[in-house]
């Protein structure tokens, strides 16, 4: 009989024995054992990682008040329906129902018929009196809340470096506003993340520049987010020196750290959009306001033209002809004057030549021209005074006109000067004389250079002639 060749090193051999069970029938069997080994059990424990499956189906764990074991529980849709105990983290309940083997994972499991309240754990009840006790010092009071900055230059985040929070936040901003983004990393689940929040809040601070912090992570359960109930996270928050957005991303209930934060995001995207404005559109603010500041300034500008035009001083010389001709008519009807009086005197004349003419004769001849001539020498000296004063009062009208005529155009002089003074510094022609041009584009001024195109001629005034040039790039 020929004995069996010996086996090469890792190659298995088939043992003779029983048939061996597979995975399924194992889990099978175990689960036989323990629902017949267990009828229904009360449990008593803290409700932790609740979750809500979209069958209707309640998935959450019990942990053990002294945190030496959690068990793991389902109640299916029927079951939850009838209760009327709320589920919610961090409460103590007890619970009636069934262990069991889930054979698909080979998982130990209790299947919950009933829940009864227990009162609160001792996670529900710690968190509650820090909570407590925030709020009594105000810092959850809406008065400590700080504006986010409109226009933020620098924006620190801490969050891992690893977690997909900052590529979210980093993303968003820079599809928004041109912001530089700080990191500050840091551990945001686990017994040291508590302290590394705190030390890279602080760390942050010290960037030249920042504007605004978010602080946060992708979400998770309760048990995730513990670092951000922790009451040194709380403190840190309310020292920071610029504001802090929390984005924990957890909508069941708010950490303390949203409770304490200038701003609340339930996600690191919404979060990075209350930071950041949108580039685009506020271009477009800033385009409508410069528009609106054209239009304003052309109107004062055009109102002012109008006033000063309104107010110009009238020209002097008109005044001084008006003076003149005023000049003239007294001159006129002084000299009127005086040919009357000339007038009346001949005429006094002609009758006293009459007089003696009626009378004439010849033995008076003699007698009548010694009169003739003692009454003309009477006349002669008041003619001669009359005269005289005419003379003198047409002097003295005269020199006072000049010298009235002198003092205003004088006065007129000035301030023709001064207004001449100020229409020179407003005029556009002083401005072209201090090195400006005006751009002349179809003999009209030229404001925008989305007016003009490549290969447009212009023509450029300077204080001394122009020069023809054309347009070769366009830049708006």
């Amino acid at each position: 009989m020929e004995e069996n060749p010996p086996s090469a090193p890792g190659v298995l051999r088939a043992v003779p024995g029983p048939r061996p069970l597979t995975v399924g029938e194992l889990n099978r069997a175990v689960r036989g054992h323990v629902e017949e080994a267990f009828a229904q059990v009360w449990v008593v424990g803290e409700v932790a990682n609740l979750k809500t499956a979209g069958s209707g189906h309640y998935y959450f764990e019990l942990k053990d008040d002294k945190g030496e074991a959690v068990l793991s529980c389902v109640m299916y849709r029927g079951q939850a329906a009838r209760q009327q105990a709320r589920l919610a983290v961090g409460e103590r309940v007890i619970v009636r129902g069934k262990p069991t083997v889930f054979v698909s994972r080979g998982q130990f499991q209790f299947t919950v018929d009933l829940v009864t309240p227990a009162g609160a754990g001792a996670a529900a009840a710690a968190l509650a009196a820090l909570k407590a006790r925030l709020l009594a010092e105000g810092l959850f009071a809406p008065e400590r809340k700080r504006r986010l900055p409109r226009f933020p230059r620098t924006i620190g985040v801490v969050t891992s470096a690893s977690g997909a929070a900052f590529h979210d936040i980093a993303r968003a901003v820079h599809q928004r506003w041109p912001a530089r983004i700080v990191l500050a990393p840091s551990l945001v689940q686990g017994a040291d993340a508590p302290a590394q929040i705190v030390k890279a809040l602080q760390a942050i601070q010290r960037v030249r520049g920042l504007h605004v912090v978010i602080l946060g992570r992708g979400g998770g359960s309760s048990e995730d987010l513990a670092a951000f109930n922790d009451e040194r996270v709380a403190r840190a928050i309310a020292a920071c020196r610029v504001p802090v957005v929390s984005a924990v991303g957890h909508e069941v209930d708010h950490s303390v750290a949203d409770l304490v934060a200038d701003r609340r995001a339930s996600t690191p995207t919404m979060a990075a959009e209350f930071c950041t404005p949108v580039w685009s559109e506020e271009r477009a603010r800033l385009d409508v306001i410069r528009e609106r500041l054209q239009r304003a300034a052309l109107f004062k500008a055009s109102a002012l033209r109008v006033a000063l035009t309104r107010r110009a001083p009238r020209d002097p010389r008109r005044r001084v002809h008006e003076y003149l001709q005023h000049f003239d008519d007294l001159t006129r009807r002084g000299e009127d004057a005086l040919r009357a009086d000339l007038r009346a005197l001949h005429d006094v004349f002609e009758r006293l030549h009459r007089r003696l003419a009626a009378a004439h004769p010849k033995s008076r001849v003699a007698a009548d021209a010694t009169t003739l001539a003692a009454l003309a020498a009477r006349l002669a000296p008041a003619l001669a005074r009359l005269v005289e004063r005419r003379t003198q009062r047409l002097r003295d009208l005269e020199g006072r006109l000049h010298r009235r005529a002198a003092t205003l155009t004088e006065s007129h002089r000035q301030r023709l000067g001064l207004a001449a003074g100020r229409l020179d510094a407003l005029s556009p022609v002083a401005i072209l004389a201090r090195g400006y041009g005006v751009v002349l584009h179809a003999d009209k001024a030229l404001t925008r250079a989305a007016d003009v195109a490549p290969g447009d001629a212009l023509t450029v005034r300077l204080h001394e002639g122009e020069i023809d040039a054309r347009v070769e790039r366009v830049r708006r």
